[in-house]
């Protein structure tokens, strides 16, 4: 193995635990509004205009199943809703209800705060590359 493919490979093995620990600390910011974060995603992606399911799987790099149940679940708490998609009639949209614009307007500042404290682990420039490398890998492997 070169050492290249070497390192890759702890990296992925460190995104893989980072990604549990986000979902982890997602799930904390969200609890105290019923949510998860996979929720909490999924109303994010839906905050700036209505989605249709396929749209909001594409926006978050998920299986469009996934997508499906978590917007079931959300509609059933009331903060989405699905409208007829007027370019689409078999594909309705799904919007935030003003429930889950308010929702979304009390998690913010546990947000911020959680990104304050959390990004004092790296100064902005390392932040940047990271994002960075993180786009152009996943850019790689995507079809």
């Amino acid at each position: 193995m070169t050492d290249a493919a070497r390192r890759l490979t702890e990296l992925v093995d460190e995104v893989f635990r980072l990604a549990d620990a986000l979902t982890r600390a997602g799930d904390a910011i969200v609890a105290g509004e019923g949510l998860t974060a996979a929720r909490w995603l999924t109303l994010g992606a839906v905050a700036h205009g209505p989605l249709s399911v396929a749209g909001i799987a594409r926006r978050r790099g998920m299986r469009r199943q996934s997508a499906a149940e978590s917007v079931t679940a959300l509609e059933k708490a009331g903060l989405v809703e699905r409208v007829p998609d007027p370019d689409d009639a078999r594909a309705p949209l799904v919007r935030l209800t003003e429930e889950g614009r308010a929702t979304l307007e009390r998690i913010r500042p546990l947000r911020v705060e959680w990104a304050e404290r959390t990004a004092r682990a790296a100064d902005p420039a390392e932040l940047t590359a990271a994002t960075d490398l993180a786009r152009r890998l996943r850019e790689t492997l995507e079809p």
